[in-house]
């Protein structure tokens, strides 16, 4: 049962833009899956399948603006793990100002919407000009940016409309890590996720289904002062994406604040009617994960948990378990969940 628009407690007047967005975010499970079948037929990106060409790589610097800058941040810790090459994410803006010690042979990878953004191209400049290889990952193939980089990686996602990045994020994630899957092949470090990537339109399809449990919750997010997003480590960024959301499609105040940050400035307002959701995928951080949150239970605090492990007899939290943990590409999954609760609380307005 996909997100949808039909039978919410709402007026039928729907601005275009929210009508535009819950399509974009119904058609991530068919878009990865085409995505990663043009992939895998070696019509995406030929290099992408020649390895050889960054056997030289010893570091990657990414450089991106808004919500692919979140995307990069995912990457970062993707290109660090698997493809054991350091990594570090800059701001278009500020690539260009910033004095930065890059090693000789650094990749850069440059992340855009329209790639026509004079911060974008500048940076991109500035990178050549250091004579840095560029990989640039947008979705206008005759784009500056495209016309201009080494390697660019056009992820043709369909019509888009506005501004707000949903199906542009979840792409831009699905190629980042089959960037991160060629560079591991160039470092000798183990790469077939040929069946991660077969799972993965399956997996977003099941988050979609869970559109009813994001209603439900929606109905109670749409009533609180503000709403906070936790997680950890890789989920960090989603967690910030997800925050971005929350502003954009539903116009309420929230921000992102890792798991171990919580006892730093938010406590203190729990007594306040806020919201907390929490990415929780089930790993070794779990349990401190769960030890944080305690401290929210006797507050004024609604505590929200998405996981892929079942929850629900844990007094104080609203649960959502989450489909089975892919084991890499799983922040795909809570970046597109929190997209749909957005959506859904932005339905809960009457104006």
């Amino acid at each position: 049962m996909p997100i949808t628009t039909r039978d919410l407690n709402q007026p039928h007047h729907y601005t275009a833009e929210r009508n535009w967005i819950y399509q974009a975010i119904n058609d991530q499970a068919a878009l990865c899956a085409n995505l990663i079948a043009s992939a895998k037929a070696k019509t995406l990106a030929p290099w992408l399948h020649e390895p050889e060409r960054f056997a030289d790589i010893q570091a990657v610097l990414l450089i991106a603006s808004g919500s692919s800058f979140h995307a990069a941040q995912v990457a970062r810790f993707w290109i660090e793990s698997l493809a054991r090459l350091p990594a570090q994410v800059e701001l278009a803006s500020e690539f260009c100002h910033q004095p930065l010690h890059v090693h000789t042979n650094t990749l850069v990878i440059i992340l855009a919407e329209s790639g026509e953004a004079p911060d974008t191209l500048a940076a991109l400049t500035h990178a050549q000009q250091l004579a840095h290889r560029s990989i640039a990952i947008g979705h206008h193939a005759d784009s500056t940016l495209m016309q201009r980089v080494q390697w660019p990686l056009v992820l043709d996602v369909g019509e888009q409309h506005g501004r707000i990045a949903t199906k542009t994020f979840c792409a831009q994630l699905l190629g980042l890590f089959l960037i991160t899957q060629t560079l591991a092949q160039s470092q000798n470090q183990p790469s077939n996720f040929d069946t991660e990537l077969a799972a993965l339109p399956d997996a977003i399809a099941q988050i979609l289904n869970l559109a009813p449990q994001f209603k439900q919750w929606a109905q109670c997010l749409h009533a609180e002062a503000a709403i906070f997003i936790t997680a950890r480590q890789i989920y960090s960024p989603i967690a910030s994406e997800g925050a971005l959301k929350f502003k954009a499609i539903a116009h309420r105040f929230a921000e992102a604040c890792p798991c171990s940050e919580l006892k730093h400035g938010i406590e203190h307002l729990a007594k306040q009617k806020i919201a907390l959701i929490t990415c929780l995928p089930w790993d070794a951080l779990t349990e401190k994960t769960l030890a944080d949150l305690r401290q929210f239970h006797h507050h004024d605090c609604a505590i929200f948990v998405l996981s892929d492990a079942p929850l629900a007899k844990i007094s104080g939290l609203n649960t959502i378990q989450m489909p089975d943990k892919l084991k890499h590409l799983n922040p795909l999954l809570y970046a597109i969940a929190l997209q749909g609760l957005a959506y859904y609380t932005s339905t809960m307005r009457t104006h």
